[in-house]
This record gives C-alpha cells, sequence and structure tokens, in this order.
C-alpha cells in the first residue's frame, strides 16, 4: 500500500496540482543528503549491500543538470534569501569521504552549485575507518561469520546483504566501545586483507576544499556516534574537538552541523538544545519533515541515491516525497 501511494505522489509530483499544494504549506527550499558519488566504473564492479547512500558519477551528473534545469540551486548561506520564484534545493554531503573532493566537486564546478559537507574528524587522513565499512569489509570477505553466538552462513550474496543489515540495525543504535567489541568477535581468526583505498579526505584535501567559493565545510561530529549513546559530556567533547579541528584546519569558522545518522532514534528534544548552544547557524537532520526558516537548529533533509531518477528525484527535490514520508511515519 505504502509503495503503490509514493508511486502514484512519484506519477503527479511534476503537476501543477502538487506545486499549488507546496505553495499553501509554504514549501519551496529542500535539503538534499548524499553521501557518496563513485566513479561509472567503481560503482559497475563493485557489489555493495545497497546503494541507498551511493551515486555513480553519471547518475549523479544527470542529477544536478536536472537541478539546475528546474530547480535554483542555493548555498545554505543563502537560505533565508529570496532570489526568484525557483523551487530551491541545498545539496549537502555526509562523513567526508574522497570521492566528494574527486568525482563529486568537479561536477559541482561545471554546472556552478554549491554544496556543504559535513566531516566526521576521526576520518580525516584515514586515520580510523568507520564501523559499517569494516562491517561489510569483514563480511564482503568471509564465507561464515560468529554474531551473537550464533554462527551464521554467509557465502552467497544475499546472505551477506541481509547479515549485514541485521549487524547494522543492531550497531547503529550502540555506543562506540560496544561497537568495537562486537566487531573485534567478528574477526577473531579471520584474517582480514588490508587495502589502500583512499576512502576519505585528508586534512591537505580540507585545506583545498576550504578555499573553495562553491564549498561550505560542515561539523558531523568527531567519532560519528549516536549522540543518544552519550551523555552531555561527551557530546560537548565529541563537538568541540571537531569543531575545532576544522577550524585550524581550514581558517574559518565552522557554522553548521549535521547530526550523525540524523533520524529520530539518535537524537532528541534534549540533544537539540544541547547542540542549539554552540551558536551554529543551521543543525540538519534525516528526519522527514518541511523546512521552516524560523526552525534552522532541526532541518529535515532527503536521502539521495542511484535509484533516484526521473519522477523519484523530482518528488523529492520538490519536497512531496518527504511529506508523504513524515505522513507514513517512514
Amino acid at each position: 500500500m505504502k509503495k503503490k501511494l509514493i508511486e502514484i505522489v512519484d506519477s503527479i509530483s511534476k503537476k501543477k496540482i502538487v506545486e499549488i499544494f507546496l505553495d499553501l504549506i509554504n514549501v519551496n527550499t529542500v535539503f538534499l543528503n548524499y553521501h557518496r558519488v563513485l566513479s561509472d566504473l567503481e560503482f559497475q564492479n563493485i557489489y555493495r549491500p545497497n546503494n541507498d547512500l551511493v551515486v555513480s558519477k553519471k547518475v549523479f551528473e544527470n542529477q544536478i543538470i536536472y537541478l539546475k534545469e528546474n530547480f535554483e540551486v542555493i548555498s545554505i548561506n543563502e537560505i533565508h534569501q529570496k532570489k526568484n520564484n525557483k523551487r530551491r534545493v541545498v545539496i549537502t554531503f555526509d562523513d567526508g569521504y574522497f570521492d566528494n573532493l574527486k568525482n563529486a566537486l568537479p561536477i559541482l564546478e561545471k554546472y556552478n552549485c554549491p554544496a556543504t559537507i559535513y566531516i566526521a574528524t576521526s576520518f580525516l587522513d584515514n586515520k580510523v575507518t568507520p564501523w559499517w565499512l569494516l562491517a561489510w569489509k569483514i563480511i564482503s570477505s568471509q564465507k561464515q561469520i560468529n554474531f551473537n553466538d550464533k554462527i551464521l552462513k554467509i557465502s552467497e550474496k544475499e546472505d551477506k546483504k541481509n547479515c549485514y543489515e541485521m549487524i547494522c540495525r543492531e550497531l547503529i543504535s550502540l555506543s562506540k566501545n560496544s561497537q568495537d567489541i562486537i566487531l573485534n568477535n567478528l574477526t577473531d581468526n579471520n584474517t582480514i586483507e588490508e587495502n589502500n583505498v583512499k576512502e576519505f579526505l585528508s586534512s591537505k584535501d580540507l585545506i583545498d576544499l576550504g578555499k573553495h567559493d562553491l564549498i561550505e565545510i560542515g561539523c558531523h561530529t568527531h567519532t560519528h556516534q549516536n549522540l543518544k549513546t552519550l551523555d552531555k559530556e561527551d557530546i560537548h567533547n565529541e563537538i568541540i574537538n571537531s569543531k575545532s579541528i576544522l577550524e585550524k584546519i581550514i581558517k574559518k569558522k565552522i557554522n553548521h552541523f549535521s547530526i550523525p545518522y540524523g533520524s529520530k532514534n539518535c537524537f532528541d528534544d534534549k540533544i537539540i538544545e544541547q547542540l542549539s548552544a554552540y551558536n551554529f547557524k543551521t543543525i540538519v537532520t534525516t528526519e522527514h519533515d518541511i523546512f521552516r526558516k524560523n526552525k534552522c537548529n532541526r532541518i529535515p533533509r532527503i536521502g539521495i541515491g542511484n535509484q533516484d531518477i526521473n519522477g523519484r528525484f523530482h518528488s523529492k527535490a520538490i519536497g512531496i516525497d518527504s511529506l508523504l514520508n513524515k505522513i507514513l511515519k517512514r
């Protein structure tokens, strides 16, 4: 039923009646949330458990072309300005992947599109591998693993995918220490090959991005933990450490913040209140909702993946998809 409703909304998202409805409820700016932009070859040749947080260069460029033709792509610093009557989108990237610089930036430059990149500072210079990459690295290289004292057979791709999704559901709600214990247990007696792939930005990369006219650098905490698993002091340290590192590297004040994971299971009103005390101009989430200019400490964003083309992409960019998801409580 939900899937059918989404298909119907996608099919009518370009109709004038949708525009009129969105105008009535004052929806004119939508925040899009990207993570990775892979080369077309890498996208085709490397198996992943899902493509929800990944787009190929070809799809990304087509999405940017569509946005430029049908929307006004604005900087996060322009959200309080009214420039013309076009609907507006803000492009954001989370985590600080190197491919944001290598693959996404040339396309953003080509079409003169601004974007904000939120950095989890412990990932800089590839010093730390995030748990979601490490978990997939383990699962993809093994035929079986020991998880919660159970031996799971994962020789087939579908088994690996299901196993990864199950482990992610558990790890996202745990503290970093608990995550590390589980991941260490997964790797017991299993040899994981090291690779020299540059997954994340280096400090030098960040200096270059910080000087770029189209790029705004934002804070995404230091270790990318679920804020609900932390006490107030730990949250404070996550913010201050990350903000300090970023400001020291790019020699600019950090005005924007992205909540790790960003869903309602990873923060609450008290955490928003604490985050607001750091005087960030904006705080973004991944909640489904309508952007309100008077509520910049809790801005909703809609995630963009490789399947978001045609009516699906328009539905997300115009804001009707996020509104529908809020109603459906997805």
